[in-house]
């Protein structure tokens, strides 16, 4: 109907008496068919808004309300992608599920499970991010992803990322999507939080290989963090209006450096077998199993100071100056029996160098000599011990430290 008055206003009009019957045809035509075009792009965020809050379970709404904004300008920025789409929440603690897989296209959820962040990003919440190689941190954003393959941690992800000066430098920096043995749930029940990685999302081990393979070439990945200056500056959230500089004054408190659980470790034991004073990769830590940890101890074992690598599907805790002079002065031979030296031993999995853990054959401790002032103090620290064992006599033993890279969780 309302093409036919709009024939009668040409016919009667000034403004159209100029344009032949034919042009006009095709512009109301071009003109229907903007109109479709528009209702049908919203009506498909309503859905997918919809479709997030039913689904997504614990998917709080400002993640949502920005996911949707990243749809609306991956489009506007003519993004390829297909029907997948994934979001993590670094927002919530690490020991709550934080990933969400959705099917844009089916509608419905997929997967929802735990996720790791970077050793540097926090301990059980996440709160610093950084875009810089060797950063150990994690990286907020928006993502496409790339290829799997299989890498030093098996089937991995390759990620990309597509915000500048927030996640731009992933593929530089190796950061994919893996599994993790330290991610799994009766991990995390355990030992209160999931392990952390260097940077790298890592998943469940009975998750990563469905979801890798379904998320896999090109999907997007929404990573997603209450970051004022994300929020300000991406072009993924602000392709509505210019990106606006940033008023330092609403920004919201955000450390300018990583947490120090990482560098200023306890002090570990090693044995000092060049007696040079300094720790050498081929020089052995001093460790106890988690599962003795715990009974010797009667705490939970801690994470910062657990092997990166089991041994034998096993958890290993690296003893520091003052567990190993506790049992020293408690004469706790039940504890000294229980103490392992272990080095790390590189062999080559799926073509790529890895790093594993091995307990070398010392035998039980026999001997315990303080280098140091006697001290009959458990909780004091000695720096130098010296050992006899069953099979190696005079083995110095000197604290550190100093970072150890296939340490701490």
């Amino acid at each position: 109907m309302i093409n036919i008055l709009l024939l009668l206003l040409a016919v009667t009009s000034s403004d159209f008496a100029l344009l032949p019957l034919p042009v006009l045809e095709k512009q109301l035509a071009m003109n229907e068919s903007v109109q479709s075009v528009i209702p049908s792009y919203n009506y498909q965020l309503n859905e997918i808004k919809d479709m997030l809050q039913k689904e997504g379970n614990t998917l709080h709404a400002p993640v949502i309300n920005k996911v949707l904004t990243t749809i609306k300008c991956a489009t506007t920025y003519n993004v390829q992608r297909n029907n997948i789409l994934t979001i993590i929440d670094y927002s919530l603690p690490s020991n709550e599920k934080r990933l969400w897989v959705f099917d844009l296209q089916e509608k419905k959820l997929l997967f929802h499970t735990y996720v790791s962040h970077g050793i540097r990003s926090g301990t059980l919440l996440t709160n610093y991010f950084s875009n810089k190689y060797d950063s150990k941190a994690s990286s907020i954003g928006v993502y496409k992803t790339d290829q799997a393959y299989y890498g030093r941690e098996g089937l991995s992800l390759r990620l990309a990322g597509l915000d500048k000066n927030f996640n731009d430098n992933a593929y530089n920096r190796s950061v994919v999507m893996h599994g993790g043995w330290y991610v799994e749930e009766n991990f995390i029940k355990r030992y209160g939080r999931p392990g952390r990685s260097w940077g790298c999302p890592a998943l469940p081990p009975d998750l990563y290989k469905p979801i890798i393979n379904t998320i896999k070439d090109n999907s997007l990945m929404v990573i997603y963090y209450p970051s004022d200056e994300w929020f300000g500056k991406s072009k993924f959230l602000t392709c509505d209006a210019p990106p606006q500089p940033v008023n330092s004054t609403v920004l919201m408190a955000k450390p300018d450096s990583p947490p120090n659980d990482v560098d200023l470790r306890e002090p570990v034991l090693f044995a000092d077998l060049n007696k040079n004073d300094r720790r050498e990769e081929e020089e052995p830590i001093v460790v106890m199993s988690a599962d003795a940890y715990e009974r010797v101890f009667h705490t939970q074992a801690p994470l910062g100071r657990m092997l990166r690598r089991q041994i034998n599907n096993q958890e290993y805790i690296a003893l520091s100056s003052k567990e190993f002079n506790k049992l020293v002065v408690q004469n706790d031979r039940g504890g000294l029996d229980s103490i392992n030296f272990v080095i790390p031993v590189i062999i080559m999995v799926h073509g790529y160098y890895e790093t594993q853990m091995k307990i070398l054959n010392m035998g039980k401790i026999k001997e315990v000599r303080s280098n140091s002032a006697t001290s009959s103090t458990i909780d004091d620290a000695i720096k130098s011990y010296t050992v006899n064992t069953e099979t190696r006599p005079f083995i110095n033993l000197k604290a550190t430290n100093r970072f150890i890279r296939w340490l701490g969780l």
